[in-house]
C-alpha cells in the first residue's frame, strides 16, 4: 500500500513522506488497525527519528561549520529566535494559552523540513548556491536546536522536582553522556569500526555501524536523555573517521525505511472525522504559518543576502519540519499540551472554558494536521521557487536587487576546482595521485581495503574506505558534482558495476577506465565511457615503438660508420 500510494504521489510531485502518511490513514480505517495498539510499533517507527539524527550528525564536523558559519550560526540563529518568539508572543499573550503549551508550540512551527528542502536542493544541484549554502545553514541549525528542544520537554513534564535541582540533575547527566560519547567513544568507534573493515565482511560492518548508533542511543536513553541525542552525538564521532560515506552508504535505506514506518505511524493517528470538522481552520492557520515564516526569514535575511535570494529562502523554509511530529507527540505523551486559557482574545470572545474541554490527544491531532498540510504544499512553493519569489516580492512591491554588499559575490559565479574522484588506491592510484598533485584540482580516492586506506592518509592524500560495487557511496560523495572518475581496479565485476552506478546517477561525469580484458573493453566502449584504456594493448604499443626506434637508431648508426 505504501509503494502504491508513494508511487502515484510521486506522479503528482508530491514527497515520498505524504505517501506514508496516506497509508497510515488507509491502514487505521480499512484494517481498524491504529498506532495505539501496538506498543512495538512505535517503538519501531521511533528508530527512523534515530536514524535520521545519526545521520545528520554524520554530515556535522566543525571543519564544515567553519566555512558556512555565518549562515549557520548567524541566519540559523536568528531564524530560529525570531521565530519561536513571535509564535510564543501569538499563542502565549494574544490567544492567552498557558506558558508550556506555548513554548512547546512556538518552538516545533520554528522548524522546517529537512528530509524534504535538502533532498530538493540535492535534485537541482543548487547547495552551492548563495541561496542553497542559506538553506542549508538554517536547516543546519534547526537540526541542533532539535536536541535542546527535547530536552525542554524532559524539564517541563517533571513537576515534581524544583526547577533548580532538575537543571542540576540534568546538566550532570548531559555532561556524562558526552564525555562517555566523544571521549572513549570515539576511540572505541574507530577501533571497532577498523576491525570490521579488515575483515572485508559487509555484514559485519553494518552489524557494527548498528551496535555503535543503538548503543550511544541506549546510553542516553538509560541518563533520562532522548535516544537522538546519543544517535546524533555518535554521528559527530564517525563523521571525522574515513568510514563516514561507507556508514552513510549502508545505512540510507534503514533510515529511509524506518523514517517511513513513522511517517506511516504518523498517519495512522489521524482522525478524518476531527479533519473534515476542523478542515477550515487548519488550511487557515497553515496559511498564516507559512505567510509568518515567510516574512520572518525574508525581513532579517533581506538585511544580509539580496531580496531575491532572501525571499527564495524564506519561500523554501517555510513549511513545518518532520522533527514537529515527534515533538508534538512527546508532548502530548507527557500531557504538557493543554488549552487552559490564562487570558488574550480567546478569553474575551469565546469565555473562560471554552477551550477546557479540548483534550490533549485533540491538541496533537490538530497540530499534526497542520504540519502535514504545510508538508504538502512544500513541493509546489520548491518546484515554482523562482515565479513564487519574484510574485510575492512584486505583490509586496520590494524591488528584486541585490544588496551592496554582496552584489559582485553573488552575480559572479564561483569557480570552485574540478574534482576527480579515483576509485582504487594501488600502485596506479598512487601514481595518479602523486601526478594530479601539481595541478589545480581536488582530487579523493575511495578504497575498499582498509590498510591501503591507512597508507593514503598517513601520506597526506584524501582516501575514504567505501565499496564501490554499492550504488549509495557514489551518491554520498555527489558524484554528479565530480568530473571525472578513474578507476583503478582489477576486477571486472567491480568495474562493470561501478561504471553502471556512475551512469545511473550522473550523466555529465566523465568515466576514466583500465583493463586487461579484451571482451571488457568492448562492453565498456558500447556503453559510452569517456576513456578505455586497455593496459595490455597500451604496454605492448609501448614496448613495440621502443623496439621500433631502437632498430632505426642501431640503423642510422650503421649509415654513419659506413660514411666514415
Amino acid at each position: 500500500m505504501a509503494v502504491v500510494s508513494g508511487i502515484i504521489l510521486n506522479k503528482l510531485k508530491i514527497p515520498t513522506i505524504i505517501g506514508y502518511i496516506v497509508t497510515g490513514v488507509l491502514t487505521a480505517y480499512i484494517f481498524n488497525f491504529r498506532v495505539e495498539d501496538s506498543t512495538d510499533l512505535s517503538e519501531i517507527a521511533e528508530m527512523g527519528i534515530v536514524f535520521l539524527m545519526f545521520m545528520i550528525g554524520l554530515d556535522f564536523s566543525f571543519k564544515k561549520m567553519s566555512s558556512i558559519k555565518q549562515e549557520v550560526f548567524l541566519f540559523g540563529g536568528f531564524q530560529i529566535g525570531l521565530s519561536i518568539l513571535f509564535f510564543f508572543f501569538i499563542c502565549y499573550s494574544l490567544f492567552g494559552f498557558n506558558f508550556d503549551t506555548s513554548i512547546i508550540i512556538a518552538s516545533a512551527i520554528s522548524l522546517s523540513s529537512t528530509a524534504i528542502v535538502l533532498k530538493h536542493l540535492n535534485e537541482i544541484n543548487q547547495t552551492k548556491t548563495s541561496y542553497g549554502i542559506a538553506s542549508v545553514g538554517i536547516l543546519i541549525f534547526q537540526d541542533l536546536a532539535v536536541i535542546p528542544i527535547l530536552l525542554m520537554i524532559k524539564l517541563l513534564s517533571s513537576k515534581n522536582l524544583p526547577l533548580s535541582d532538575l537543571l542540576v540533575t540534568t546538566g550532570i547527566s548531559a555532561f556524562i553522556v558526552v564525555i562517555l560519547l566523544l571521549l572513549p567513544g570515539r576511540f572505541l568507534a574507530k577501533i571497532i569500526l577498523r576491525s570490521s573493515a579488515k575483515m572485508k565482511t559487509d555484514e559485519i560492518f553494518v552489524g557494527t555501524v548498528f551496535l555503535i548508533v543503538l548503543g550511544s542511543a541506549f546510553l542516553s536513553q538509560s541518563f533520562g536523555f532522548s535516544m537522538t541525542l546519543g544517535a546524533f552525538l555518535s554521528g559527530m564521532i564517525i563523521s571525522s573517521t574515513p568510514y563516514k560515506y561507507q556508514v552513510a552508504s549502508v545505512l540510507v535505506y534503514f533510515r529511509d525505511l524506518l523514517l517511513g514506518v513513522f511517517f506511516i505511524t504518523i498517519g495512522m493517528q489521524v482522525n478524518i472525522v476531527f479533519l473534515v470538522k476542523y478542515f477550515a481552520i487548519i488550511i487557515a492557520l497553515v496559511f498564516l504559518t507559512l505567510l509568518a515564516k515567510t516574512l520572518i526569514i525574508f525581513l532579517f535575511l533581506s538585511l544580509f543576502r539580496g531580496t531575491k535570494i532572501a525571499m527564495k529562502v524564506a519561500l523554501s523554509l517555510s513549511q513545518i519540519g518532520e522533527f514537529s511530529f515527534a515533538i508534538f507527540l512527546l508532548a502530548s505523551q507527557h500531557q504538557i499540551l493543554n488549552l487552559q486559557l490564562d487570558g488574550g482574545i480567546l478569553k474575551h470572545i469565546f469565555g473562560a472554558g471554552s477551550f477546557a474541554t479540548i483534550t490533549p490527544t485533540e491538541i496533537h491531532q490538530f497540530l499534526t494536521l497542520m504540519v502535514i498540510f504545510s508538508m504538502i504544499t512544500t513541493p509546489f512553493i520548491l518546484d515554482n521557487l523562482d515565479k513564487c519569489a519574484a510574485f510575492t516580492l512584486k505583490l509586496i512591491r520590494i524591488p528584486q536587487k541585490l544588496s551592496p554588499k554582496h552584489t559582485q559575490e553573488q552575480q559572479e559565479e564561483e569557480n570552485p576546482k574540478k574534482r576527480i574522484l579515483i576509485c582504487g588506491y594501488g600502485l596506479v592510484g598512487q601514481k595518479i595521485f602523486d601526478f594530479l598533485k601539481d595541478y589545480d584540482v581536488e582530487v579523493f580516492g575511495i578504497d575498499s581495503n582498509y590498510e591501503r586506506v591507512e597508507k593514503g592518509i598517513i601520506k597526506g592524500d584524501r582516501i575514504i574506505y567505501g565499496n564501490i560495487t554499492n550504488k549509495m557511496i557514489f551518491k554520498e560523495v555527489e558524484i554528479q558534482k565530480i568530473t571525472a572518475v578513474i578507476l583503478c581496479l582489477e576486477s571486472p565485476v567491480k568495474i562493470q558495476k561501478a561504471c553502471r552506478h556512475i551512469l545511473a546517477l550522473s550523466k555529465y561525469t566523465k568515466i576514466i577506465v583500465q583493463t586487461r580484458d579484451s571482451i571488457l573493453e568492448s562492453e565498456l566502449k558500447s556503453m559510452g565511457l569517456y576513456g578505455v584504456i586497455n593496459v595490455t594493448r597500451e604496454i605492448a604499443a609501448t614496448l613495440s615503438n621502443l623496439n621500433l626506434e631502437a632498430i632505426k637508431e642501431e640503423e642510422r648508426q650503421e649509415d654513419t660508420t659506413k660514411e666514415e
